[in-house]
């Protein structure tokens, strides 16, 4: 057999071959069942299986809530004090300054005789309340209630004798008049500043001081005599 004659053998052999496996191939895949369509039920159960085996997701912590800062209470608003008055800055003529150093001179020896009183008799003290009340026809309460307040016997008779002008000047009662008079000699005015910002003469105050003074000076010399 030539080369050619084998090659045709060998060639229909392969052939042949090839031809009885396809058919093989053909046979099997006819014979092999189609796989059974799966039933609702068992389409079911098997999400319900495949949903089990999800992990589920990490549940997130929750923020912490950070605590509100305490409401600080509003600090209460102190009342501010009243402004004190000023004392009225008045330029005293000369004749008005003299007169001013006079009433205080004879301010200081009334409070020196009214002490001598006090002290030479138990009842010294009512006498010489009765003595300034006799003088500027007033209450004698009234001189023990300035008496009260801290003011001194001289002042006592110095704003009584103010007040009987105001009175007379504005008039206003005793009491309205011993108010302004006590509140400005309170602010630091001297009575001679104060009797020009009035409109008051404090020479009829000097001379009431006086008539005063001469009273109280008697008290004195009749507790000596006795």
């Amino acid at each position: 057999m030539d080369t050619k004659d084998q090659v045709r053998y060998w060639g229909g052999a392969i052939g042949a071959v090839a031809l009885v496996g396809a058919i093989v191939v053909a046979v099997v895949v006819v014979q092999t069942p189609a796989p059974k369509p799966k039933t609702a039920a068992q389409a079911q159960a098997a999400t319900r299986t495949q949903a089990a085996w999800k992990p589920q997701a990490a549940v997130k912590p929750q923020a912490v809530v950070k605590p509100q800062a305490a409401v600080k209470p509003q600090a209460a608003v102190k009342p501010q004090p009243a402004p004190k008055p000023q004392a009225t800055v008045t330029s005293l003529t000369v004749a008005e300054r003299k007169m001013s150093e006079e009433l205080w001179v004879e301010q200081k020896k009334l409070d020196t005789d009214s002490g001598r009183v006090k002290a030479a008799t138990p009842d010294g003290r009512r006498r010489v309340a009765e003595t300034i009340a006799k003088q500027f026809n007033v209450p004698e309460k009234l001189v023990n209630d300035l008496r009260g307040r801290k003011v001194a016997d001289g002042e006592i008779t110095a704003a009584l004798a103010l007040s009987q002008q105001l009175m007379k000047h504005d008039k206003v009662s005793r009491q309205q008049a011993l108010d302004r008079i006590l509140a400005a000699r309170k602010s630091g005015q001297g009575w001679g500043a104060i009797a020009r910002n009035l409109g008051l003469k404090l020479g009829d105050v000097v001379t009431d001081v006086k008539k005063t003074d001469k009273q109280l000076a008697k008290l004195t010399t009749v507790k000596v005599a006795g």
